[in-house]
């Protein structure tokens, strides 16, 4: 059996019959930066997250670019992620063109997420030696941060918060979508995410109308009117026949979610009492998990991962590489820190999940996983 570890072209057929004849409007139109579609697919979207404003940009590393540069910071800033993020994070704070930005590692929890008691202490440490402080929570995996005690934290040690929800599009937590506590949320919309383009695609979502201002000009070299710049900006815009794709994959976003939890407790319930995986686990405090991505940690990983490619089935390792560890960032190494994130690193396997697999598929993998450890 053939498993696909997700399948986009299973989402285009949910969506071409209605996708279709609006790509050929827009085609027609020949107004294909900007314009009506992108306006609709931003207003739709800042309504799903509850939110004021959208704003589509280029992709998900640069809306945390913007995000960051929205905010002007002046002076010795701190910008604090988990250790084990995607390198766009650190990225995007290197790439800031003014200011005196430096990036701070905190540990994750059992959840894969940013410890928020090690944050604290991190903040006690080394808040006053900053003259701003920004947090960026990341609901890795799918997985929802605890917003509300983020929050009080951000308040406590005077910080902005932009919450990274790239792998969390839908997620809830405290009865709320992840998106509603921050001061700027920034969404990938990657082809392989929850909601994705087909092509590289991000949005950004804020209730203060002076970031989305600012946003939308920056995204646009700085302008709001042709040829008249009042900031220094990027050519980071969300163009309209993604906009199309994107405003039509939203109407099933919710089903597509749901199947996906459906499928990730059938694997929970087939693998439970496999020793050598450590299954993932959910918070008291979630609603709703939209399972990005299913992430065990399995003993003999790599063994495991030649096995199941043998019999058809793909696997991905999300994140194996900590951020301290990569080239560009190994000065960030600190000794006796990130422990769980390093040890988690040699551990971790995302299976495959998707809305269109089936309970025989999911059986499948959750067999061949068995039956290796048998052997």
């Amino acid at each position: 059996m053939k498993i696909h570890f997700n399948d986009l072209g299973a989402q285009w057929v949910e969506i071409q019959d209605e996708a279709l004849p609006r790509l050929g409007g827009v085609l027609r139109s020949g107004g294909y930066i900007g314009g009506q579609e992108l306006e609709r697919f931003e207003e739709e979207f800042s309504q799903y997250t509850g939110r004021k404003y959208g704003i589509g940009v280029s992709n998900g590393t640069d809306a945390l670019k913007l995000a960051i540069q929205a905010l002007e910071c002046s002076g010795p800033t701190l910008v604090v992620m988990p250790a084990n993020t995607y390198i766009a994070a650190p990225l995007s704070v290197i790439q800031q063109y003014k200011g005196e930005y430096e990036i701070g590692l905190v540990d994750i929890d059992e959840y894969y997420l940013m410890d928020l008691s090690l944050l604290e202490e991190a903040l006690i440490e080394n808040r006053d030696k900053y003259q701003n402080c920004i947090l960026m929570p990341t609901h890795l995996y799918g997985h929802p941060m605890d917003m509300p005690r983020v929050s009080q934290i951000a308040e406590k040690y005077n910080c902005y918060t932009i919450e990274d929800a790239s792998q969390a599009h839908g997620a809830i937590s405290n009865g709320e979508m992840v998106g509603s506590r921050s001061d700027i949320t920034v969404y990938s919309l990657y082809p392989g995410k929850g909601l994705g383009a087909a092509g590289d695609a991000g949005i950004i979502t804020t209730d203060n109308e002076e970031y989305s201002r600012r946003l939308k000009s920056i995204r646009n070299y700085g302008s709001t009117k042709k040829y008249i710049y009042d900031d220094f900006g990027w050519n980071h815009r969300l163009d309209s026949l993604q906009a199309v794709i994107l405003s039509e994959k939203l109407k099933h976003l919710d089903r597509w979610n749901q199947k996906k939890c459906e499928i990730a407790d059938i694997y929970s319930n087939l693998l439970s009492g496999t020793e050598e995986i450590q299954l993932p686990k959910i918070a008291s405090y979630v609603d709703r998990h939209v399972f990005h991505i299913y992430c065990v940690q399995a003993e003999n990983r790599e063994g495991l991962i030649e096995y199941l490619n043998s019999v058809g089935i793909p696997t991905i390792m999300h994140y194996p590489i900590p951020i301290e560890k990569t080239t560009p960032f190994s000065y960030l190494q600190t000794a006796g820190r990130n422990l769980r994130t390093k040890a988690t690193c040699e551990k971790i396997l995302s299976l495959p999940i998707h809305p269109f697999m089936d309970e025989t598929q999911v059986n499948y993998v959750a067999e061949e996983i068995k039956t290796f450890y048998r052997k």
